[in-house]
């Protein structure tokens, strides 16, 4: 009989049998990656009535639960979510960092290299095996931009390698997921109830799997299924369906790669949804180690490029022509442009150009041009500034206004969009514009001969000589130029500096009936020409202490606005000379000056130099691990 003492006992020894079979399977699996403790939960059978009541039928085994708190393992799958987030980001940006921090590899000691090696060419201006270690470290230096620049270009192909490796992954976790499911769903409804538990901790080790590589949100149906949900909402898995998760191509840029969920023949870009795991942190890693790195070092090899071009095209060399010697070139190849905007795939328009017209100003940001018709929309996409216009030509007005110096109240970006040809953009045209992006990959040097560097002033000034060069002059008076760099308004290119002289008189009343200077040689002008413009008063017994004058540029533009200063007690008939230079071998006025960018304020609006904007380079990334690595 049921209620006999013979039934109950053996009700308790197969419930004892039961709970000891579940025990055994506890501790075989204690080491089976995700199992979760069982626990066999006993009940009083239904007891049996009889003629004096009910009575009782034993013990029997209702159910085997698996011991497992939705609270823990929520926590243990946002761990997981943090930990791939950070170690991903981590590994990935140290490999920047032992580039950029290391003495050997980074860009620190090529500088050393290329500006000591300058110094020693202006202590010996004239030698050749001096100006050839010079030609040598700047040839060393471009190549250590290139170099880091390669890899740049590496890590970025690794990130596009490990975000389809990863969406892979995913995917394929999530079909298993979805499978999985439709079993759990099948073998709880025939087990009236009861949860299949090694397929639950199947199901939860590939969730906590997923959560490494994004973040997830899970939510469980009556039936048993569980539902993975990704970003902002998007799902992952409903049920027995699971969507997929794939790389493809930006619409701007090729060498880059989105991220997008395919869920039927719907796609969707959660690139910028995307929280947690390893896919975050290399995206994270994208867009504030790698990109940004790359893009502050193309600004220094601008500004580095800009720079020295300027100042040596005001120098002169060593390379006689035979009627005189020719005027610096441009030191390094000219990174201003035109360079082409990146063109959204779905453009219907022409393309766009653009110039770097001063690196000073030049932020490290990429912009976004749209148009909408009406109005052409540029955004800086580092802090989504817009600066808007109904027209290129109105908007570079904006962007690049007259200067430098600039207005106060202007916002100069450093680049102008190119109106000649005009852009024809059509409507709802975007492009990406990346002022400093590449420009560490194509700097290269320019000047490929020792005689081609201009370290020398291409003027000079004193007092006039004997055709053997004695001196005539009976005063004290003298004559100096002011510094080289505020001569680059005088155009001498060609043959113009050949041809270049002005020669200036003294007397007690000159052409304006003062005591003063006449200019009574000026080339290139017409012989016998007289230049009542340029009559300078000057009284020895008030200015002897020294008078700075500017010959007027307007009237003779060939000479710009050249100052020169006067100073002394010059006799009547003294006279003082600015003329070409005829023996550029032991002058070092220019390289001087080209000596001098290594510490001049050229970046960040004039308030670093090349040095320490690489050393901001490399304080930002170690900062960047130090706080999310």
């Amino acid at each position: 009989m049921a209620g006999s003492t013979m039934g109950i006992g053996t009700s308790g020894l197969l419930t004892a049998q039961r709970q000891l079979a579940t025990a055994s399977q506890n501790i075989s699996n204690v080491n089976t990656d995700g199992y979760s403790r069982q626990r066999s939960e006993q009940a009083a059978r239904l007891p049996q009535f009889t003629g004096n009541g009910y009575v009782g039928t034993g013990v029997s085994v209702q159910n085997t639960v698996r011991l497992a708190n939705e609270f823990l393992e929520e926590q243990i799958r946002i761990s997981n979510s943090q930990f791939g987030q950070y170690d991903s980001f981590n590994r990935l940006s140290k490999q920047i960092d032992n580039i950029l921090a290391n003495p050997d590899s980074g860009l620190t000691p090529t500088l050393e290299g290329f500006f000591s090696a300058l110094q020693e060419a202006n202590d010996n201006p004239s030698s050749t095996p001096s100006r050839q270690v010079l030609l040598t470290e700047a040839k060393t230096m471009t190549e250590r931009f290139k170099l880091l620049d390669d890899r740049f270009i590496q890590l970025n192909n690794q990130v596009n390698q490990d975000l389809n490796d990863v969406t892979q992954e995913v995917s394929d976790l999530a079909r298993s997921i979805a499978n999985i499911n439709v079993n759990i769903v099948q073998k709880t409804g025939a087990g009236q109830g009861s949860l299949p538990n090694d397929l639950m901790d199947q199901r939860e080790v590939m969730i906590k799997t997923i959560a490494e590589k994004i973040d997830v949100k899970v939510i469980y149906q009556d039936d048993g299924a569980a539902n993975i949900f990704i970003g902002s909402g998007q799902a992952l898995v409903i049920g027995s369906t699971s969507a997929t998760l794939l790389t493809r191509k930006n619409l701007y840029n090729a060498q880059d790669l989105d991220v997008i969920l395919k869920q039927g023949a719907g796609v969707t870009d959660v690139t910028s949804s995307i929280t947690g795991g390893e896919l975050q942190g290399t995206l994270d890693f994208k867009n504030s180690v790698l990109e940004p790195s790359r893009r502050s070092l193309g600004r220094i090899s601008l500004a580095l490029s800009e720079e020295m071009n300027a100042q040596n095209t005001l120098g002169m060399t060593l390379q006689n022509t035979g009627s005189g010697f020719k005027m610096g070139g441009d030191f390094f190849t000219d990174l201003s442009g035109p360079i082409s905007a990146l063109p959204n795939t779905n453009n219907t328009g022409s393309a766009v150009l653009f110039n770097i017209t001063d690196s000073r100003v030049l932020t490290t940001s990429d912009y976004k041009l749209d148009y909408d018709g009406t109005n052409y929309d540029l955004t800086r996409l580092s802090d989504n500034t817009v600066f808007s216009s109904t027209s290129i030509a109105n908007l570079n007005a904006i962007i690049d206004p007259a200067g430098p110096p600039y207005t106060t109240g202007t916002t100069p970006q450093g680049f102008r969009i190119q109106e000649i040809p005009l852009p024809v953009l059509a409507v709802n045209d975007s492009y990406i514009l990346r002022p400093t992006f590449e420009a560490s990959s194509n700097i290269d040097l320019a000047v490929n001969n020792v005689l081609d560097l201009a370290l020398a002033g291409p003027i000079i000034s004193g007092e006039r000589t004997d055709s053997f060069g004695g001196a005539i002059n009976a005063g004290s008076g003298s004559i100096s130029l002011p510094k080289l760099g505020e001569l680059s308004s005088i155009p001498m290119t060609g043959s113009t500096i050949n041809d270049f002289q002005i020669v200036l008189s003294y007397s007690n009343s000159n052409l304006a009936g003062n005591p003063g200077f006449d200019v009574v040689a000026l080339r290139p002008a017409p012989p016998g020409t007289l230049f009542p413009d340029f009559s300078i008063d000057f009284d020895p017994n008030s200015d002897a202490g020294g008078v700075s004058f500017t010959l007027d540029g307007t009237t003779y533009p060939q000479f710009g606005d050249i100052s020169f200063t006067l100073s002394g007690t010059p006799a009547v008939g003294d006279s003082f000379e600015i003329l070409r230079n005829t023996a550029p071998y032991d002058d070092n006025r220019n390289g001087l000056l080209l000596a001098k960018l290594q510490t001049e304020k050229t970046l960040e609006n004039a308030s670093t130099d090349f040095q320490a904007g690489y050393a901001m380079i490399v304080s930002d990334v170690g900062t960047n691990i130090v706080i999310r690595g």
